[in-house]
């Protein structure tokens, strides 16, 4: 008795099929969200409130389109160099969790400066700062003006992200009474 194999797909059959699979890998990526719009869409949400904090997803989208698009960081920022990208109204914080964007010509901005006036039921409470490879912790535990000090300007631009911590904060810039400015160092 003679062994019986079974039969090849034919030539047709395999370009039938490697067609099919073309067309559907095809509509995924066109249904897929482009970088940058994402990027866009992101910065709205951080500029209006709706979203609190990046997701690390969201977070490394970002950072990878200010590396790949030069110019990229200071039109977030409005043609500044250092700035809140998060909600605030001059300054005043609206979050609990800010994300700040440093160019690489933001050289002569050394510190974060904060005005906390935040009511007095919710002190004490701790401020994080992190960017990329360093962190700070600052101890509020009254109103006043406090400084963090970041490391120098690196060849990338950089998210930088505040965090209050401590108490039930909301969104609510009157609740936070948070100021923050960028200072030169000489």
């Amino acid at each position: 008795m003679k062994a019986s194999f079974p039969k090849r797909p034919s030539v047709g059959f395999v370009a039938v099929c490697l067609t099919y699979c073309l067309v559907v890998a095809f509509f995924l990526w066109g249904f897929s969200t482009p970088n940058l719009d994402r990027v866009w869409t992101l910065h709205h949400l951080l500029k209006i409130g709706d979203l609190d904090r990046l997701t690390p997803d969201d977070r490394e989208i970002l950072s990878d389109a200010i590396v790949r698009h030069e110019s990229l960081a200071g039109a977030l920022l409005d043609g500044a160099e250092i700035g809140i990208i998060s909600a605030h109204l001059d300054g005043w914080i609206a979050t609990p969790c800010v994300t700040l964007l440093r160019t690489t010509q933001s050289k002569p901005f050394r510190s974060i400066s904060m005005d906390v006036q935040t009511p007095r039921d919710l002190i004490p409470f701790s401020i994080v700062v992190k960017g990329n490879g360093w962190k700070e912790k600052l101890d509020v535990k009254k109103h006043g003006r406090f400084e963090i000090d970041m490391p120098a300007v690196s060849d990338t631009p950089e998210i930088i992200e505040v965090i209050l911590k401590g108490s039930d904060f909301e969104s609510d810039p009157s609740m936070l009474g948070i100021k923050m400015t960028f200072e030169e160092k000489r």
